[in-house]
């Protein structure tokens, strides 16, 4: 009855079950030994060497002084012709179990490559977190609702400037900032997870640092928040680079609003793009929005097709003047400078410019011109010679009559020393009376000889700031 019911368990069993003499010789193997061994029927087996398997063959004392063996092995490591399993089988792991008896050898084998290559797997996967964890660069950890740190990474240490990781183990994140732990918590408790949290820190050493987070919340079966998960990054310096970003928008901005240059962008046609209150005031609207609404190109239709034209050679210019029609149809006259922005392929795309009305010193500048001109047309038509001499003896002015006098052109002898040109006035009363009005700043009137000592000449010496004027006419001899 015994033999019967072993005989039953023997054939069920799953697990492989060889039996060998002992001489080593298999004498029988159950049904499940020759599907892990990969045979068909027991004569393919029978008669195997037990110690064809190298482990078996290396640790026989072993086996024979302790009475049983334990082992893992793959089936390349059994050795003979006649060999237990296929020998292109590679990738299989078999478990062994041998025991000594009376009779002979049992051995238990069992194929565990599926849990084997499971075991790998997951060992595998721990490795490749571990090396992740290890070496990234954002600061990860684990922690406690109170914030207890359970586990972090290097880059955790380095972001919060603690010694080593130990020294970390015994911190607290929420101590870091309070105020704000507590509110992730909360945050937690209802979401689970938060991304991209930002926040002031508080290190150990007193430095304040902004953090970027990633939480997650880890609950158990009740849904109570037991553990939480976080990836932080020092976020300090992008954030210092935004905040002067931001003031130094702000300060171009004030700059922009408050200079007294009109500065304006546009678009090529001349359409405004945005302006400055100045520039709305140049150009007489009562706003910033309804000049922004304008068109520069309006206001001297001739010049700005001549500006873009330059600026797409030059890319910039400095000091066009250029006369102008106001919104309110007013003349002024303006400087500008001119910039041209420009895309990845180098064509225009818009215009930057800053202008200043100039039309009050153009005006002037005008009207002086014309005094001038009608200072000049008076003097040159009167009959008698007029010069103008500067402090230094050089030629300011010389009406016509005075360059016929001195038989030489009009711009040969202006900017000329008078001493240097004309060495023959020296040592003569007109040398003499020259210098003395000079000098004394008093008014000479006198009679003297011309170049040619043929002519008279009634003299007068007007001082002036900027040196002396000379008027002269000829005496008419009575016949």
């Amino acid at each position: 009855m015994k033999n019967k019911i072993f005989k039953e368990i023997f054939e069920k069993s799953p697990i492989g079950i060889l039996f060998y003499d002992l001489n080593g010789k298999l004498v029988d193997a159950n049904a499940s030994a020759l599907k892990i061994i990969g045979k068909s029927k027991l004569d393919d087996i029978l008669g195997t060497n037990i110690f064809h398997n190298i482990y078996l063959e290396q640790n026989r004392d072993k086996l024979i002084e302790e009475g049983s063996l334990k082992f893992q092995s793959k089936p390349l490591q059994n050795i003979s012709e006649k060999s237990l399993f296929n020998l292109n089988d590679s990738s299989r792991f078999i478990d062994w179990n041998v025991s000594i008896s009376e009779s002979g050898y049992l051995v238990q084998i069992q194929d565990i490559t599926k849990y084997k290559n499971e075991e790998e797997l997951l060992r595998a996967n721990e490795k490749k977190y571990q090396s992740f964890f290890e070496d990234d660069l954002t600061g990860d950890f684990i922690a406690t609702p109170d914030g207890k740190i359970l586990e972090c990474n290097p880059s955790f240490v380095e972001i919060y400037n603690l010694e080593t990781r130990e020294k970390a183990l015994t911190k607290k994140i929420s101590q870091f900032n309070q105020g704000d732990w507590k509110k992730i918590m909360d945050m937690l408790k209802i979401n689970h997870k938060i991304k991209g949290h930002q926040s002031v820190h508080t290190r150990p050493d007193g430095t304040d640092i902004h953090v970027v987070a990633n939480i997650v919340g880890i609950f158990n079966d009740s849904n109570e928040l037991i553990q939480i998960k976080g990836y932080v990054f020092d976020d300090t310096e992008r954030k210092k680079a935004e905040k002067f970003l931001q003031e130094s928008n702000e300060k171009y901005h004030r700059l922009f609003d408050e200079d007294l240059t009109g500065d304006f962008i546009s678009t090529l046609d001349g359409e405004i793009l945005e302006c400055n209150p100045a520039f709305a005031d140049i150009y007489g609207f009562y706003d910033r929005k309804k000049a922004a609404q304008s068109n520069i190109s309006k206001f001297n239709s001739f010049d700005w097709p001549y500006m873009v034209t330059r600026l797409k050679k030059e890319h910039k210019l400095q000091g066009f003047q250029s006369w102008q029609r106001r919104s309110d149809g007013m003349r002024i006259h303006v400087v500008a400078n001119l910039v041209g922005i420009f895309n990845d392929s180098n064509e225009l795309i818009q215009v930057k410019g800053y202008v200043f009305d100039d039309t009050e010193r153009k005006k002037a500048e005008e009207e002086l011109a014309n005094s001038k001109r009608q200072m000049t047309e008076i003097l040159d038509s009167i009959q008698d010679g007029f010069i103008a001499l500067s402090h230094y003896w050089h030629f300011i002015y010389v009406n016509h009559c005075a360059a016929e006098f001195f038989k030489v052109e009009y711009d040969d002898i202006i900017g000329q020393n008078i001493w240097e040109m004309f060495p023959g006035l020296i040592n003569t009363t007109i040398e003499s009376k020259l210098r003395k009005a000079m000098d004394t700043r008093e008014i000479q009137h006198f009679e003297a000889h011309g170049l040619n000592n043929t002519k008279m000449f009634d003299f007068s010496i007007y001082p002036s700031s900027d040196g002396i004027s000379v008027y002269w006419k000829e005496l008419k001899t009575e016949k």
